[in-house]
C-alpha cells in the first residue's frame, strides 16, 4: 500500500494547514513524522503523541519489542507524556466487495483482526487503542477499468442511481474561482444540519491555495440546472487520487446524487493518470456498531477492493495518566450521548 500518511503532501495538512506540532522519530531504520497533541490541565500540559501508517516486521517480534523499549526510553522521562498511538498498516487481509458479499465472508474476516489484537497482545506491551485516528479499512476503486466495467460491478442500488443522475443531466466538473465561497458556505450549511464540524474558513484557504500551487489536490462538483449539488476535495499521491473531504447540499440529500459525483470523479482521474481513487475511511468488517458503517457501506456500494489493516495501538508512558484519560474520554462520550 501507498504511504499516504508520511507523505509530503500529509505533512504540509497537518503542518502549515492544521497547524500541528509534529516531529520525527527513527524506527525500524525508517523515519517516521508523528504528531503532538497537547491538553492543558490546571498547571500541567499532558501529551500525546501519534504516528499515523507505521510498519512493522511481523517475522521478527524481538525487533518489534526493542524498538518499542527504544521509542518508550525516549519519550517517557517527562511525567507528563501519556502515550505515543501507533498506527500500524500492516495488512491483515484485502478483498473484493462483490466477492465478500457473495462469500458472506465477514465473520472470517472479524475472527481474522481479533487473532491479531490477541497476537499484538501476547507478543507486546502495546493496548488496543481508545480513540479511532488511523482509518482500520479503506476501500481503493480501480480507475485502470473503463466506465462501463465500473458501472457493471456497483452494486444495483448505486448502478441505479448513477443511471438516474446521468438521465436527469446531473454533470461533474472541476472547481471554477465562481465556485469558491459556494463550496465552503453550503458545506457549513450541510455541517450545521448533519451535526459535524468541518475545518475553518482560515484552513480551507490555505487547503485550496496550496493544492492548487503544488498541483497535489483539486476540487470537484456534480451539479444540475447550474446549481451545485455536491462537492468533493481530493488529494492527489503518486498514482492514487484520494478522497479527503466531501458533502452534499442537504436539498439533494434525498436524491443520492454524490454516488454520480464518485463516479463522474472516477472518469476524470483516469483521464489525468491516476490508477487508483482512495475513498478514505470505513468500518471494520464484522462490527456492526461502529459509528463509520453506513459510511462504508456507501463506499462499498461503489465496490472496489477492501483493505483491513492492524490499526491503532497504544505505547503507554505513563500507566496512570493513560488509564485516567481513559476513563474521561469513556466519559465525556457517555455523557455526549445521553444529551
Amino acid at each position: 500500500m501507498y504511504s499516504l500518511y508520511q507523505s509530503p503532501i500529509w505533512k504540509t495538512l497537518q503542518i502549515d494547514i492544521y497547524r500541528k506540532q509534529y516531529g520525527f522519530v527513527n524506527l525500524f531504520w525508517k523515519d517516521y513524522f508523528y504528531l503532538v497533541k497537547e491538553k492543558k490541565v490546571l498547571w500541567f500540559t499532558l501529551r500525546e503523541f501519534q504516528i499515523m501508517w507505521l510498519e512493522i516486521p511481523e517475522d521478527n517480534w524481538n525487533l518489534v519489542r526493542r524498538e518499542l523499549k527504544k521509542l518508550k526510553k525516549q519519550y517517557w522521562k517527562s511525567r507528563w507524556n501519556i502515550f505515543f498511538q501507533l498506527g500500524i498498516v500492516n495488512e491483515i487481509t484485502s478483498f473484493d466487495n462483490a466477492w465478500a458479499r457473495e462469500q458472506n465472508i465477514v465473520g472470517k474476516v472479524k475472527s481474522m483482526r481479533m487473532n491479531v489484537r490477541k497476537m499484538i497482545k501476547k507478543e507486546t506491551w502495546l493496548r488496543v487503542s481508545f480513540k479511532e485516528n488511523m482509518p482500520q479499512t479503506t476501500i481503493m476503486i480501480n480507475l485502470k477499468k473503463s466506465d462501463q466495467e465500473l458501472l457493471k460491478e456497483m452494486n444495483n442500488g448505486c448502478a441505479d442511481r448513477v443511471k438516474k443522475a446521468i438521465k436527469k443531466g446531473v454533470l461533474v466538473r472541476e472547481w471554477t474561482l465562481d465556485d469558491y465561497e459556494t463550496f465552503f458556505e453550503k458545506w457549513q450549511i450541510t455541517a450545521w444540519w448533519k451535526g459535524f464540524s468541518t475545518i475553518t474558513k482560515s484552513q480551507y484557504d490555505k487547503l485550496i491555495r496550496i493544492l492548487t500551487k503544488t498541483k497535489r489536490g483539486n476540487m470537484f462538483v456534480s451539479e444540475l440546472d447550474w446549481d451545485i449539488i455536491a462537492w468533493s476535495i481530493c488529494l492527489f499521491h503518486q498514482k492514487t487520487i484520494v478522497y479527503l473531504y466531501w458533502f452534499t447540499d442537504r436539498k439533494y440529500t434525498n436524491l443520492w446524487w454524490h454516488h454520480y459525483l464518485k463516479y463522474g470523479m472516477f472518469e476524470r482521474a483516469r483521464d489525468h493518470g491516476f490508477e487508483f481513487c482512495d475513498l478514505m475511511w470505513g468500518a471494520p468488517t464484522g462490527f456492526p456498531d461502529h459509528p463509520l458503517v453506513w459510511v462504508s457501506k456507501f463506499k462499498e456500494s461503489l465496490w472496489g477492493m477492501k483493505w483491513e489493516f492492524y490499526w491503532n495501538y497504544d505505547l503507554v508512558l505513563n500507566p496512570f495518566l493513560y488509564y485516567s484519560f481513559k476513563f474521561f474520554t469513556w466519559l465525556k462520550k457517555k455523557l455526549n450521548k445521553e444529551h
